[in-house]
C-alpha cells in the first residue's frame, strides 16, 4: 500500500485516508494510481461491506495536484492522467461498496468531485466545496459534471460551476451537497463509521446491485421494471435470500455472507 493512501479496518468497513499534507491531499498521478489501486481491491474483498473515504491533517483534497499542470501535456499524457481519475470514481460509483465520503477542510476540484461521487456525505463544519475548474481553465471532472446537478439541480450546479464560488459547509447541507453535517467538536470519523456500519449490515448483493441500477441510470418505470426483471429472479435463489427468509421467521438476526 503506497504512503500516500492509507487503510485500516474497522470491522466489515474500510477507512481510505488520502495522505500528502504538503499538497492538502491532491490527487496528484501517483495518488490518483494508489487510491484506484485501493478501491478497486476493495471492492473485490468479500470482508468488506462498506467504504469510509477521508482526507489526512484537516482536508478532504484540494483536487488535482497543481504543480504537476506547469509542464505542457501532450493530449496522450493528458487522457492516461483522465484514465487513471476513471478509474477511481468508477471503483466509487460503480463498484460494489457503499462509500461514505468524510469532508472536512476544502473539497476542491477533483476532490469535490470524489465527495460528491460518494453515496454518503459527512461535513464538519470547516468543510468548504469549490468547482476550482473554471479558474484554471478547465472543465468540471471525474464525474461532477453528472453528480453535481444530481444532487443540487441543474441551475444550483450551473451557478456552482461558473462562478467557482467557495460553498461553506452550512450552505452546502442547505443544497444538498452534504448529507449530514456535524457539530463543531463532533467526532467525524466515529459519525462515519456509524453511518458505513448502517450499509453493512444487509444483503451486499442486493446493495450492489442497487447500487449498479443507479449508476447507470433509472430514467423511467420501464428501466426499473426491466432491472427488475433481470435481477430480482436471480436473487431469489441466493442463500442471503434464503437466510434472510429464515431468519424473520425465526424472529433471529439474519447473517449474509454476500452468496
Amino acid at each position: 500500500m503506497s504512503e500516500l493512501v492509507l487503510q485500516e479496518r474497522h470491522g466489515a468497513v474500510a477507512v481510505v485516508t488520502l495522505n500528502n499534507e504538503k499538497t492538502r491531499n491532491a490527487l496528484s498521478r501517483d495518488m490518483l494510481f494508489a487510491l484506484a489501486e485501493c478501491l478497486e481491491a476493495l471492492n473485490d474483498d468479500t470482508e468488506v461491506r462498506a467504504i469510509v473515504l477521508k482526507g489526512a491533517n484537516g482536508h478532504f483534497c484540494s483536487g488535482g495536484d497543481v504543480s504537476g499542470m506547469s509542464a505542457e501535456r501532450p493530449l496522450p499524457v493528458g487522457r492516461g492522467r483522465m484514465v487513471l481519475g476513471h478509474r477511481v470514481i468508477r471503483a466509487v460509483v460503480e463498484g460494489t461498496k457503499p462509500v461514505v465520503a468524510m469532508v472536512e477542510g476544502y473539497a476542491a476540484g477533483a476532490g469535490f468531485s470524489l465527495a460528491t461521487a460518494a453515496d454518503f456525505v459527512v461535513a464538519a463544519p470547516s468543510a468548504k466545496f469549490v468547482s476550482s475548474f473554471a479558474k484554471v481553465g478547465l472543465i468540471p471532472d471525474l464525474g461532477l459534471l453528472w453528480t453535481l446537478p444530481q444532487r443540487v439541480g441543474l441551475a444550483q450546479a450551473k451557478r456552482i460551476f461558473y462562478s467557482a464560488r467557495v460553498v461553506a459547509s452550512a450552505e452546502a447541507a442547505q443544497l444538498g451537497i452534504v448529507d449530514e453535517l456535524l457539530e463543531e467538536g463532533a467526532d467525524l470519523l466515529a459519525r462515519s463509521l456509524e453511518i458505513a456500519a448502517e450499509f453493512t449490515a444487509n444483503a451486499p448483493l442486493s446493495v450492489a446491485l442497487v447500487r449498479s441500477a443507479l449508476a447507470r441510470g433509472v430514467t423511467c418505470l420501464g428501466d426499473a421494471l426491466d432491472y427488475e426483471m433481470d435481477n430480482q429472479a436471480a436473487l431469489y435463489l441466493t442463500r442471503d435470500h434464503r437466510e434472510a427468509v429464515d431468519a424473520f421467521l425465526n424472529k433471529r438476526a439474519p447473517g449474509f455472507v454476500g452468496l
